[in-house]
């Protein structure tokens, strides 16, 4: 089946006939996902910077799993001072681990997911927060979401008259059971950052592929009701062994304790990608889409997360701009360095070149993760780790070696992508 044959019968089944959503124009809301279980000094400046920015923040709240029948709670020990201070709304998020069911309304499940809602936002209103809805995530099984819409209502009956907004995986879009459990919570927020199983011969991968996101965006207008979509801002990395089978993927955080020997790719969010989908959804989007979630709110403490400037750009209706160049210093020895003046981050560049005349060379290094190339009236310096994982952030400088020449002189550089 086709494409578009695919996303008419999935529309089919969502509101009974292969129709076009109604059409809108005009601003999205811009909303940021707080999933930090450590509410560290990095996570609350990143929430007083984003608050002139952002309309609302999602902070995880609560997140649920199970070892084998124990259920294990657990409660990030959330910075209500913070959320007060940026005086934006604040939608709680309750994450929910893989359960196989079986699913009622008023089973023991149920009702202590019922109780563990109402405490959440209880607790929020006794610290001066106000909640504008409670989100629920949990990645239902396809066949399960019948039983998924009894948890729905027995948590909606509990936080009532509070909105209860679940989350929603693109393959349940196509699901008989889903339009009925879109309808009984009155909104949704359908999350597009997925990926295929990465393979170690496939190159950087997109974490969200914005040709198939739009398109789920309109299969799930036809729904009419109202929703926003969460996209990514992260990066993930996937590790192979030396036979270039697929191991893991790892977030943000401490590497897993992959071998040695394991090759590692990313599979990033491309902000340029990104922005361009958010401007179109500007100009033209089927009207129930009101907004965007970005996951997630980016810290000063991330390293495989957007910087602040680059979603900021983003929120702001621009693509982020691109600014690296190489600068070298006005006094001998004459340092080497790469600077990033840009909105997005920017790839190590594999080899800068630097040139003069009427000068000798003297001396030179390259410092740690470069290596040095001496010609005639030239030099170059050669990166020696995986550029796959290299990134300069907006703002950030690295100087990568220097040169010293008698008479002293200015050395011409360039930046090469071989």
């Amino acid at each position: 089946m086709g494409v578009s044959a695919f996303f008419c019968a999935a529309s089919f089944l969502l509101a009974g006939a292969c129709h076009h959503a109604p059409r809108v124009s005009g601003p999205l809301t811009h909303e940021a996902y707080v999933w930090q279980r450590v509410w560290s000094r990095p996570v609350v400046d990143a929430i007083a910077l984003a608050g002139t920015t952002l309309a609302g923040f999602a902070p995880l709240a609560a997140e649920v799993s199970w070892k084998g029948r124990e259920r294990v709670i657990v409660r990030p020990a959330l910075d209500f001072d913070a959320l007060k201070s940026s005086a934006r709304p604040v939608g709680l998020v309750l994450r929910i681990g893989p359960y196989p069911g079986p699913f009622a309304a008023d089973d023991d499940v149920a009702t202590s997911l019922a109780q563990l809602a109402r405490t959440l936002i209880s607790d929020a209103r006794e610290h001066g927060i106000a909640p504008v809805e409670l989100q629920v995530d949990f990645d239902c099984a396809e066949s399960k979401l019948a039983g998924y819409r009894a948890w729905l209502r027995a948590i909606r009956e509990a936080v009532a008259p509070l909105p209860v907004c679940p989350t929603v995986l693109p393959s349940w879009l196509a699901q008989r059971d889903f339009a009925p459990l879109a309808r009984d919570c009155g909104r949704f927020v359908l999350q597009v950052h997925a990926v295929a199983p990465p393979r170690l011969d496939g190159g950087e991968l997109q974490l969200c592929d914005p040709a198939r996101a739009a398109a789920w965006v309109e299969t799930a207008g036809k729904t009419g009701v109202p929703f926003r979509v969460a996209l990514p801002t992260y990066t993930y990395l996937a590790a192979f062994d030396a036979r270039g089978t697929f191991l893991a993927l790892s977030a943000e955080g401490p590497l897993p304790a992959w071998p040695r020997d394991a090759q590692l790719r990313t599979l990033r969010a491309d902000a340029t990608a990104l922005s361009a989908l958010s401007q179109r959804w500007v100009r033209d989007r089927p009207a129930p889409l009101t907004g965007i979630v970005w996951y997630r709110l980016p810290t000063a403490a991330d390293t495989l997360n957007w910087r602040w400037p680059t979603l900021a750009a983003i929120v702001a209706g621009r693509t982020p701009r691109h600014s690296l160049r190489v600068e070298t210093g006005d006094t001998p020895p004459s340092d080497i360095t790469l600077i990033n003046d840009g909105e997005i981050d920017e790839p190590i560049p594999p080899r800068i070149d630097a040139a003069w005349s009427g000068a000798r060379l003297v001396a030179a290094d390259a410092l740690e993760g470069f290596e040095l190339d001496r010609g005639t009236g030239s030099a170059s310096f050669r990166a020696t780790f995986d550029l796959a994982l290299a990134r300069l952030s907006p703002g950030e400088r690295r100087t990568i070696g220097w040169l010293r020449l008698d008479p002293p002189e200015r050395p011409r550089v360039s930046l090469h992508e071989n």
